[in-house]
């Protein structure tokens, strides 16, 4: 590995050339920015309608999922999407949590709650990459829904 200038960073040993595999840092990056990961934080309106989305068990992958995203919503207007795998709740890893027990976290602080969450697009990628999905990565977009709900739609 003498002849190997950083950055470069490596986690599979290539067995054909008895060395580390290797990827550049700028490459990693760059397929990093194009699959997002997204921390939604939520606060509930003044409307009595909650936040706006459901959750829902998957029948092939495991997880937990977010179901339909109500338009209008403090859940739609936080970033969420129908689909997104939610990997962390309030900072607490749940993917191998009990679904009670995400409901439990979600509803811990009262009129808020922050979702790590990611697309099963960059769930796919994440997963073949081995990398572990947490709040700290460099290719996570925060979006947080105003406190108050908007007089106009969301997204207009």
């Amino acid at each position: 590995m003498g002849d190997v200038e950083w950055p470069f960073v490596y986690d599979e040993w290539d067995l054909e050339l008895n060395r580390p595999m290797l990827l550049s840092v700028v490459a990693c990056h760059t397929a990093l920015r194009r699959h997002r990961v997204r921390l939604c934080h939520l606060r509930t309106w003044n409307d009595g309608l909650g936040y706006g989305f459901d959750m829902q068990a998957h029948r092939v992958r495991s997880g937990h999922f977010v179901g339909i995203v109500d338009a209008g919503s403090p859940a739609e207007a936080a970033g969420l999407l129908s689909g997104d795998r939610i990997v962390e709740v309030n900072g607490d890893n749940v993917e191998n949590a009990a679904h009670s027990d995400v409901v439990d976290k979600i509803k811990a602080i009262s009129g808020e709650v922050t979702l790590l969450v990611v697309d099963p697009d960059a769930d796919k990628f994440f997963v073949e990459e081995k990398i572990a999905i947490v709040a700290s990565m460099d290719c996570v977009q925060t979006i947080t829904c105003p406190e108050t709900k908007p007089a106009a739609p969301i997204g207009q």
